[in-house]
């Protein structure tokens, strides 16, 4: 598996993955129909706009023949988290391309790309009711920050804040 940066023509590819990866991760924890808001064709268009804003790093990671299954993105902190100038703002990987590294490669890809920029910590946000995500995050050295509650198209949900205070621990 190859990982590099996200070109504008992978906009189509990461949407598919992202929507993908969020209905296999969140079935049975989010509404139906939450989920079915997230199309590829929505997330497309989302993810154009953010590869032509160019404000975030983005990497993917190919398989043998070039197919996007997975990606990662980081930025300067889009909020104010005590203590964390730098942010995860998301890493998804296909269903059937977990447990072979890359979620971790990309993860480090990510930091790497906020130290290269100066930043020297990071945090980022997980679905509490998501004990994959949270056990893989805790294995790689992210600590609790805090739990919160996030409102998106009127569903309340539980998050927990994680995050690496010395990202060249990551």
């Amino acid at each position: 598996m190859v990982i590099r940066r996200a070109s504008l023509e992978d906009a189509a590819a990461i949407a598919a993955v992202q929507v993908r990866t969020w209905h296999a991760a969140y079935a049975g924890l989010l509404p139906q129909e939450h989920l079915d808001r997230r199309t590829i064709a929505l997330r497309t268009a989302q993810w154009n706009d953010r590869l032509h804003a160019g404000q975030e790093d983005v990497f993917v990671a190919c398989d043998a023949h070039g197919t996007v299954v997975a990606f990662a993105t980081s930025l300067a902190s889009s909020e104010p988290v005590d203590g964390f100038d730098g942010e995860i703002g998301a890493i998804y990987v296909l269903p059937e391309a977990q447990r072979q590294g890359l979620g971790e490669r990309l993860l480090r890809a990510a930091g790497t790309a906020l130290q290269a920029k100066g930043f020297q910590s990071a945090w980022l946000r997980v679905l509490s009711d998501n004990t994959q995500a949270r056990r893989f995050y805790e294995k790689l050295g992210a600590q609790v920050i805090c739990q919160t509650t996030e409102e998106i198209d009127g569903f309340a949900y539980r998050e927990h804040l994680y995050g690496w205070r010395d990202l060249s621990k990551l």
